[in-house]
């Protein structure tokens, strides 16, 4: 089973070691240990930094799926003119079921911090979700479909540190 996912949670990008680690057949749980620090992604036309501080686990479960869980976690997105939007308790649930065809089918609940690299034709970005949203990638890594469905919101992020 991969754990590689190219369009995920912000912070799933600091706690890449987790992630890539196959899960076990069996139900396990790894406690959340602590997250933070920051790195660089892109916005059309601008870069921002994103700095986390929290914790994250990853619990593999029975039928090739895994659940991550972000308690505690505070994101906040700055642009180089230092202007900065902070998301305190974006700590929502990922859930990623890994299909027969090496694709995964990832939903996001509760409100999230995704960032979304540039792939079939919009540009790359970062958003807030709440609620429920999904999206499904190939076995590659790349976006099947659109790049959100669900009944959950969208803010894009970029879009707000432009204005």
């Amino acid at each position: 089973m991969k754990s590689t996912i190219a369009r995920t949670l912000v912070p799933a990008a600091l706690a890449a070691a987790a992630l890539v680690a196959p899960a076990p057949a069996a139900v396990a749980a790894a406690a959340p240990g602590p997250i933070e620090g920051s790195f660089t992604l892109s916005c059309p036309g601008f870069k921002v930094v994103l700095t986390a501080d929290g914790k994250v686990g990853v619990i593999a479960l029975p039928g090739d799926r895994e659940k991550i869980i972000w308690p505690g976690l505070s994101v906040t997105v700055s642009d180089k003119s230092g202007e900065s939007v902070t998301y305190n308790g974006a700590a929502g649930v990922t859930h990623i079921q890994y299909l027969e065809d090496g694709s995964q089918f990832v939903t996001a609940t509760g409100p999230n911090l995704i960032t979304v690299p540039r792939a079939n034709g919009h540009p790359a970005g970062v958003y807030f979700t709440t609620g429920t949203v999904s999206w499904t990638l190939d076995s590659k890594g790349r976006e099947v479909g659109g790049m959100f469905s669900g009944s959950g919101t969208v803010t894009d992020i970029c879009a707000e540190l432009a204005d």
